[in-house]
């Protein structure tokens, strides 16, 4: 029992007490006094009864209109995470398919070195230079295009370094390729070769480490 309650059960009390004078009054004038004071006990025990519902409805309205106000700061507060989560997500998925495009770029051009004749018999050799030409030319565009993309974000860090260690290895695969048809005899051919080959499928597993890390990373 609270303070207020134990104090209105005490007025209550008196008031009660205060009838039971007046009753037990002898005498008109006596019996007037009694009965008005205790009347005017009975009003102030009345008015301080229905104050404290009163006041214990607003505490209790009071206390529920802060419970909602936490309630909607709380549902404000998780619109604004899961919109933050959204753009996010938008955002990193727009990395992810710019990464995509240049992982895919760079795999297609590993996979034609490494598969490549070198000694087509039924190309001419100035067609084989242009095609060694054209092959070093779009690795040095995939080189150029990913910086200047200036895809900057922590989450695809590593991706981001698997992508330029897997161009790295693509440029000199492809100047390999194009000093293949100025070698001086079988020797130095089949090392270039060898070389190409070696640098063209390291610049390929770089691409695929990137992709299966992306898709990781997506999902």
């Amino acid at each position: 029992m609270n303070t207020d309650v134990l104090l209105l059960a005490i007025l209550g009390g008196i008031t009660l007490l205060a009838y039971m004078v007046a009753i037990n009054s002898r005498g008109p004038t006596r019996l007037s006094i009694s009965y008005l004071f205790a009347t005017m006990l009975l009003a102030g025990t009345v008015w301080a009864i229905v104050s404290y519902v009163n006041s214990d409805i607003d505490r209790r309205e009071m206390a529920h209109m802060q419970q909602l106000e936490q309630e909607k700061q709380q549902a404000e507060l998780r619109i604004q995470v899961q919109e933050e989560a959204l753009r996010t997500n938008k955002t990193r998925s727009s990395i992810s398919s710019r990464l995509n495009s240049f992982i895919t770029s760079g795999s297609t051009l590993a996979t034609a070195m490494m598969n490549v004749d070198l000694r087509d018999m039924s190309a001419e050799l100035e067609v084989l230079i242009a095609r060694a030409n054209d092959t070093r030319k779009k690795a040095n565009d995939l080189k150029t295009g990913f910086e200047q993309a200036a895809i900057a974000d922590s989450a695809f860090g590593q991706v981001i370094q698997l992508i330029k260690d897997g161009t790295a290895s693509l440029i000199e695969a492809s100047q390999t390729y194009v000093l293949f048809y100025r070698s001086e005899d079988p020797a130095q051919e089949e090392l270039r070769e060898r070389v190409m080959r070696q640098k063209a499928k390291a610049a390929y597993d770089k691409f695929q480490q990137a992709s299966a890390l992306v898709a990781s990373l997506s999902s």
